[in-house]
């Protein structure tokens, strides 16, 4: 039976590790969270290494990005290696409930927390355009990003603000497919932002505030 979770505590993570704290580096070792559609089907992977106290994983799904219910779950391996281990979970028809759905994992360690990795935004739309999506649009220090691009490319992120002045630049690597970053903004002041990502023959931009 599927069980509705509110989304009252979203922990977004890098590419590389945990944001949430140095505690949360050392101590846990989720590394990466990616998804892809395939047909009607969600495919989610992710991978972590030195599982030093994850549990297990539940893999959530959400029609707005806000109300999730579990979907799956998945055992953790369990061991302190340096080893990296592969995990993925496939939402059969999960594109029969909607265009856009959005994922996330919710990870339990031993000590009794559950944590939350970034959302993800699966599209089961069959345009293959690029796009570039920002749930939530409103953020405090990091800013989600889910990029579909049709090739694996180099791109640039500028954060611009509305009097067009480039305030960021990062340089971002794009998968083919679905690939998701989390940019740290913190130090920019309350107010609304345009992210803009570019690559050859491509830009793509969002507006986000900043609060």
């Amino acid at each position: 039976m599927r069980r509705t979770v509110p989304a009252l505590l979203v922990l977004f993570f890098c590419a590389c590790s945990f944001a949430a704290s140095a505690q949360s580096q050392s101590a846990y070792g989720f590394l990466q969270l990616n998804g892809r559609s395939t047909r009607q089907n969600a495919v989610i992977s992710w991978q972590t290494i030195q599982e030093l106290t994850i549990t297990q994983f539940n893999i959530q799904q959400s029609s707005n990005g806000m109300d999730f219910e579990t979907v799956g779950t998945r055992s953790a391996v369990y061991d302190t290696t340096e080893d990296r281990h592969q995990y993925q979970f496939t939402d059969v028809n999960a594109g029969t409930r909607g265009k856009l759905m959005y994922y996330r994992l919710e990870i339990a360690v031993n000590n009794g927390r559950m944590l939350y990795s970034k959302t993800l935004l699966v599209r089961f739309d069959e345009s293959g355009e690029a796009q570039l999506s920002i749930v939530p649009n409103i953020v405090r220090s990091m800013l989600p990003l889910s990029i579909e691009s049709k090739e694996e490319t180099g791109a640039q992120l500028h954060i611009i603000d509305l009097q067009g002045r480039v305030l960021q630049t990062r340089e971002l690597q794009l998968v083919k497919g679905m690939s998701t970053q989390s940019i740290d903004v913190s130090s920019l002041r309350s107010g609304s932002y345009i992210a803009v990502v570019s690559a050859p023959g491509l830009r793509l931009q969002q507006r986000f505030f900043h609060q």
